[in-house]
């Protein structure tokens, strides 16, 4: 049995953290590998919506609750071996607290998981102030760490090449980067309200239905694939769950 990945979502809110974590689900999915949906974000419970019974959730959003819960949740990847996609929302509230009775990192190298960061940025300046924060706090700083420019902040009349090209030389990705962390983009996926509006998942909206039709479920396909390519050329397959 392979060993367990827990993968956690870092950075501010509305930068497409869930959608990212959605599509590493259907990913291991869609390869026969059974994942442990946590969904720790009460305020704005996207996994759960998506996932009505298969996810996880905190009784509520205090932090005491939430913090028994994540222990709760690692426990159940360590006694089932299976991977687990940790959403805590853009708040980054209980993190740093939590870590300060576990250490998150070691836990998982004890526990014979491998511990995944993934910050979701846009272009505004802050998306990455934010990250670089958590960064170097090293509340959450695994070997393994992901940084996803999301194509979809960027403003219409852009190309992600222009709206990126502050961050991707910003001194402080620069060094993210030269202490290992890997940089891929996330495309822009135009027909992602309607999806969510149907509250379908990724691969089936890929594979086409009547109310979504051809048109949309072809971008679907088109953005897993480009997803893929990035994440084959970042050299990080094997990071995910």
């Amino acid at each position: 049995m392979s060993s367990p990945v827990l993968a956690v979502r870092l950075g501010r809110g509305r930068t497409g953290g869930s959608t990212g974590l959605d599509w590493l689900i259907q990913r291991a999915e869609s390869e026969k590998r059974e994942v442990i949906i946590a969904d720790g974000d009460k305020r704005n419970a996207t996994l759960s919506a998506l996932y009505n019974g298969k996810s996880v959730q905190p009784e509520t959003d205090e932090i005491p609750d939430v913090k028994d819960w994540i222990s709760q949740v690692l426990d159940c990847m360590v006694a089932s071996r299976r991977s687990v996609v940790l959403d805590l929302g853009g708040g980054d509230r209980v993190l740093p607290e939590y870590v300060r009775d576990l250490d998150l990192v070691g836990f998982c190298n004890h526990a014979g998981a491998f511990p995944l960061a993934l910050y979701f940025i846009g272009p505004d300046a802050d998306d990455l102030e934010h990250a670089w924060k958590i960064f170097t706090a090293e509340v959450f700083r695994p070997e393994r760490t992901v940084i996803v420019l999301n194509e979809y902040l960027v403003k219409a009349g852009q190309t992600p090449a222009t709206a990126f090209a502050k961050t991707v030389k910003n001194g402080q990705l620069m060094e993210m980067a030269q202490e290992g962390a890997r940089m891929i983009y996330m495309p822009r996926l135009p027909c992602m309200g309607r999806v969510r509006e149907l509250g379908l998942p990724l691969n089936a909206a890929a594979e086409g239905s009547k109310e979504l039709g051809p048109t949309a479920a072809f971008m679907v396909r088109r953005w897993l694939h480009r997803l893929e390519d990035e994440c084959e050329r970042a050299g990080i397959d094997d990071w995910l769950p």
